[in-house]
């Protein structure tokens, strides 16, 4: 039974009711077959079997037994009442292993109602006594749940670290055990934002529980792939939710069922303009959510259907709805946060925008609080997807209102919601250390894609990003700079340009000393038509041709930078004059090279995440110690770093097969500059496997963790690194972002590929003015004046 094998599990219990004569251990025989009836889907004979044990027990402890089992049986029938008073009545009267199950099963009831404080207690308890039985396989189920009950709760970190555990001792049992795990560890999955991961974890093991016939675990597992579905494909989510509703059904579980209806309801309120139809049948289920003690799931319908009442106009109706599903501490954050995207709304429509602005602020802070919790950046930045509403209707409220201070307020708040937590310096983790440096030899061949080497590159990556999950973070964020705080650091020699995107329209807030103004640019059609191709183009032009053939690429960039520049920089030229800009770009902007724009060439152009990130880590000292580093096969890279390295006494020079990962490593702990020339290579899919590649392969994201002392500046020379995957539109991922999160300054790097003889000449430039005192971002300007690159100053660049 532990390792999901029923069928089996049947026959041989069948087997050994026939040749037992004990009747205390043909109760227990009894028992077993009314649960494995049950998990078959046939409540009806799991009951019977039931029956016949209670008419043999005759003794206190087999009698608790078979109380402990009927809960189980009205808990899988929707039953919460009558299964609280069987557990209550079963667990004070078991010993050992038995009691340990009943109070597993009691967790689970604990679970459904959200009680997650008992529902722990419950599998902390449940663990210490199988752990006392040395059952290896119960602690970790029990395990497992303490680590779902974590989930609930809003403790992610916790949570996966408990199921990672867990599946180190399940899934080698059977894979419907495996795949148990996996239905659990993909709704974590969903609650970090990686919902690609979770999506392929949830349907694998709906595959396999369709395989082993298991109705109800495949029916679970279709109600969860379709929430994990409801962002990204709602049509997809719709249909799998009512087909797991019907499976449920089909099993007798309206308890699963309903919830399986809720996903659906969500899926259609994205498709369709909510109306009142919609309305009626969200409550109606709703109430039948309530009537079986499924309180949560039926508040979390509430909120969103107050949210819907407000868009048909029904505020009174909103008003009750939100009355009714009204959110406590003790509530996990997707209600919390629907909740205030419901409140904003209501508050909207009754013209108190002030209020409005208040829900969606309180909401944010919430998100923030609980990304603090995270040390993982590529967790930080998943999980900004729960602030999208509350950050998108923000952003469009402050443009409505074309006050640019509020503008301002909510761009640097919606700007990479993951920004305003403090980072931490992880420990080192010698096992992450030695997995990526099996990657690093996996990768230096790329394997062929089904090969056991693939198969064990892509374990790896997994474990590694697995790994990192599981770092604390420093449970503190920062607050947003006040525009005056602001004004009088950018002087009378720096303006701030920020672009602002409201997925309809573009709009650039510009802010000077004297200047405070916020520009319409116009739809974002034009704008995503032109910047399709931009990557192509620039990438081409970096490319050796013959002169025909490289003038004709060459003017097709400039011809698409030309146009670009018409769109985003010819509107804010007057308003900015000569000054330096500071640009926080708006997400679809993440790629340009912002100094190739006309306009904007020559002029010193630096990149920050948020203005805010820009004050508090501006003024960029002259480096004093400088490590230079050459990858193989780049033509001129050796002679890139060694006249780039001349130019700052004790250097450090890496090239050859001296130019290892583990020698970078060293050599840029405690520097104040590093200048790496190598290939590299931006990982679309996993962006902190983006890198470098050195003489012993890639330098990657995750290494940066092992740095205890980061260079102030970071100097790429290399194609692509400064790339970047976007997630929820504003959150961005790639080398760059690893460098700033890891304590960097100011990186310098190119979105696209740049020719060796470009790179060599323009960066020994660079470093030419850096060592007379001349800050990076202004160094990169001076150098590029005649001969503009896409080398961008990401962060602080003076």
């Amino acid at each position: 039974m532990d390792a999901g094998r029923f069928r089996t599990a049947l026959r041989l219990l069948a087997t050994a009711l026939e040749r037992n004569t004990e009747p205390d251990l043909a109760v227990r025989i009894m028992l077993n077959l009314s649960h494995v009836e049950s998990a078959l889907g046939d409540q009806l004979a799991a009951l019977r079997w039931c029956d016949e044990a209670a008419r043999l027990a005759d003794t206190p402890p087999t009698r608790a037994l078979v109380h402990s089992q009927r809960a189980t049986l009205h808990l899988n029938n929707g039953d919460a009442e009558r299964a609280a008073a069987l557990y209550d009545l079963a667990v004070p009267a078991l010993t050992g292993s038995a009691r340990a199950n009943a109070l597993m099963n009691r967790g689970v009831l604990h679970l459904q109602q959200w009680r997650n404080d008992l529902a722990r207690r419950d599998f902390q308890e449940a663990a210490r006594l199988y752990d006392a039985g040395a059952d290896e396989t119960g602690w970790a189920q029990a395990m497992h749940n303490d680590g779902y009950a974590a989930l609930q709760a809003g403790e992610l970190v916790v949570a996966l670290e408990a199921m990672d555990t867990a599946r180190g001792h399940l899934a080698d049992l059977s894979p419907v055990a495996a795949a148990v795990c996996d239905q659990d560890i993909a709704e974590a999955l969903l609650a970090a934002g990686q919902t690609r991961e979770a999506v392929g974890l949830i349907l694998g093991a709906a595959r396999v529980f369709a395989q082993s016939r298991l109705r109800q675990h495949q029916g679970e597992c279709e109600a969860t792939a379709a929430r994990v579905l409801l962002f990204s494909d709602p049509r997809r989510a719709r249909r799998l939710a009512r087909q797991a509703a019907r499976r449920l059904r089909g099993t007798g579980s309206e308890w699963w069922a309903l919830r399986a209806d809720t996903v659906a309801l969500a899926a259609e309120a994205s498709l369709f303009p909510p109306d009142k139809a919609w309305l009626d049948r969200a409550d109606e289920t709703s109430r039948a959510l309530r009537q079986l003690g499924l309180d949560h799931p039926a508040q979390l319908l509430d909120l969103l259907a107050a949210r819907q009442a407000v868009t048909t106009g029904d505020l009174n109706r909103a008003t009750a709805l939100l009355r009714r599903g009204r959110t406590t501490e003790r509530d996990s954050l997707t209600e919390r946060l629907l909740e205030s995207v419901a409140l904003a709304a209501r508050s909207l429509a009754r013209g108190r925008r002030r209020q409005a602005l208040a829900d969606l602020r309180r909401g944010l802070d919430l998100l923030h609080h609980w990304q603090s919790t995270f040390g993982s950046l590529d967790l930080a930045s998943g999980v900004a997807g729960s602030g999208r509403a509350l950050a998108l209707t923000g952003i469009r409220v402050a443009l409505a209102s074309q006050d640019p201070a509020l503008v301002f307020e909510w761009s640097e708040r919606t700007r990479e919601l993951s920004s305003r937590v403090v980072p931490v310096r992880p420990p080192h983790d010698p096992e992450l250390a030695a997995d990526l440096s099996r990657i690093r030899r996996l990768t230096i061949t790329e394997p062929e894609e089904g090969s056991p080497e693939a198969d064990e590159l892509s374990r790896l990556r997994g474990r590694v990003r697995h790994r990192v999950w599981l770092s604390r973070g420093s449970g503190q964020i920062g607050e947003v700079v006040e525009p005056s705080d602001l004004v009088s650091s950018l002087g009378a020699e720096d303006a701030l340009v920020s672009y602002v995107w409201d997925r309809r329209r573009l709009h650039a807030l510009v802010i000077t000393d004297d200047t405070r103004v916020v520009i319409e640019l116009g739809p974002q059609e034009p704008l995503v038509e032109r910047l399709a191709g931009l990557q192509a183009d620039l990438d081409m032009a970096a490319s050796r041709w013959n002169p025909a053939l490289a003038n004709a690429v060459r003017a097709s960039r400039d011809r698409r930078l030309t146009e670009l520049a018409r769109m985003l920089v010819d509107p804010v030229l007057s308003s900015v004059g000569d000054r330096r800009l500071v640009i926080t770009p708006a997400g679809l902007l993440s790629g340009l090279p912002w100094s190739m724009l006309p306009g904007f060439i020559g002029r010193p152009v630096t990149v920050p995440v948020t203005a805010t990130r820009w004050l508090a880590t501006r003024g960029v000292p002259v480096p004093q110690e400088a490590a230079f580093v050459a990858g193989p096969d780049v033509a001129r890279a050796i002679e890139e770093v060694k006249q780039s390295a001349a130019r700052w006494p004790g250097a450090v020079t890496l090239t050859d097969d001296a130019a290892t990962v583990a020698a970078t490593l060293h050599a840029a702990d405690g520097a104040d500059l590093l200048h790496v020339s190598a290939h590299g290579r931006h990982a679309v899919e996993n962006p902190l496997f983006s890198g470098v590649l050195l003489a012993d392969g890639p330098l990657f994201g995750y290494d940066l963790d092992r740095l205890a002392q980061v260079p102030d500046v970071v100097i790429l020379s290399a194609c692509e690194v400064g790339r970047s995957t976007q997630r929820w539109a504003e959150e961005s991922l790639g080398m760059v972002n690893a460098w700033l999160h890891a304590g960097a300054r100011c990186v310098i790097a190119s979105p696209a590929a740049v020719a060796d003889d470009e790179a060599c000449e323009v960066l020994q430039d660079v470093h030419r003015l850096m060592a007379g005192g001349t800050p990076p971002g202004v160094a990169l300007a001076e150098a590029t004046a005649d001969r503009p690159t896409s080398f961008v100053c990401f962060g602080a660049g003076w």
